[in-house]
């Protein structure tokens, strides 16, 4: 879910920059909103990589079980890192969509 909201940040700050003229102040706000919600979406492609576990593993369960643990704690930072990014990236979207209107 998080990668669709990157994707549809990415496409919203490149239409934006695309089709609405606009100064150097917005443009900075609009690629700032790019580049944070490329980082999101790169850090949320380490959430869904998959991690296999052979026989050899599951016959001493007192050696894998923290090693799962601790990739499941790794994987929970990196998705709420990921989140907070793409809510800088969101609202450097709306301020950048803002200053291109007419009148601000």
């Amino acid at each position: 879910m998080l990668l669709a909201y990157d994707g549809f940040l990415v496409a919203a700050a490149s239409v934006v920059l695309t089709v609405l003229p606009g100064g150097a102040g917005s443009t900075a706000l609009l690629v700032a909103a790019l580049v944070a919600s490329g980082l999101s979406g790169a850090l949320s492609l380490m959430v869904v990589s998959v991690h296999w576990t052979d026989t050899y593993d599951l016959e001493h369960p007192g050696d894998i079980f923290p090693r799962l643990l601790e990739v499941r704690n790794q994987r929970t930072l990196s998705y709420r890192v990921s989140w907070a990014i793409a809510q800088v990236a969101s609202l450097l979207l709306v301020c950048g969509v803002l200053v291109h209107l007419p009148g601000w």
